[in-house]
This record gives structure tokens, sequence and C-alpha cells, in this order.
């Protein structure tokens, strides 16, 4: 599962890159839109400016902003950032790969096998996906009558 962490950065990347162009976007506007709490959302916008794709200005008019277009940041990207990698298990991590304790020798794993196949098909749909793309909200499903 996405942590909490990874999933309020998406959820600001998202906001900031609906206001791409319209200058700087201050914190509490993200935070209330969004449902995060601004001290986290501090730290989050703070780790995404060091990456270089948010920018921010302080002071009265200041705020946040892309610093790249929404067209260039892919999910992928988005998701690497923040968790390090798209693996489920260390053994199939690209760059924070791992051998996993209490486990076969590599090439006799098939789980291993199965994690890469995983990586790989989600890294192909995910940074197939770019921040600009237009994402419509799910209907939340019913709770089952039956039960």
């Amino acid at each position: 599962m996405l942590s909490q962490k990874t999933r309020y950065a998406i959820r600001a990347m998202q906001h900031l890159a609906d206001h791409y162009g319209q200058g700087p976007i201050q914190l509490a506007q993200i935070a209330e839109a969004q449902n995060i709490p601004a001290k986290f959302l501090t730290t989050i916008l703070s780790e995404l400016t060091r990456f270089g794709i948010v920018d921010s200005q302080r002071g009265k008019d200041g705020g946040y902003w892309l610093a790249v277009a929404p067209v260039d940041i892919t999910y992928g990207d988005l998701i690497r950032i923040m968790r390090g990698s798209l693996a489920l298990v260390p053994c199939a991590s690209r760059f924070a790969h791992e051998k996993c304790k209490n486990c076969l020798e590599e090439g006799d794993c098939r789980t291993r096998a199965l994690m890469l196949e995983v990586r790989d098909r989600t890294a192909d749909l995910l940074d197939g996906i770019r921040l600009s793309d237009r994402i419509d909200p799910v209907p939340a499903q019913e709770e089952d009558e039956a039960a």
C-alpha cells in the first residue's frame, strides 16, 4: 500500500497541477482543499522542493507552485520520489535492491520473479499517466445490502 505521506503528496501535486500557471498557492489553501494536515504538508512540499518539482516563495504573497509542467511529471516519478521504489519487495527494486532476509536464492525464487513482473507492469502504467492527464473520481461503492 502507498504510505499516507505518498497519498498526501499525490493529492498536493494534483492540486498544484490544477492551478498550474496561476502563481503561488498558499499552503493553507492546499491543506484545506485536500484535507492534509498543514504541518505534514509543509514537510512533504519541502521534500518535493528539494527534488526540484515544486518551487516556493515565502511571505504574504508566497506559496507553492509546480516548478515543472504537469505534462512532464508522471505518477511513477512522484511515487518513486516519495517511496524510493515501485517494487513491493526489496529484491525486486531496480534502484534500492536488497536481498530479502530468510528467502531462497534470488535465482530460485518464484516470488521474486512474480514481483519483478508486478513492478514492471506497475511502472508501465504509472509512467504512462501524467499529472496533466484528467483523472475523474470514481463514485464510492455502496455497502452490500445483503449483509
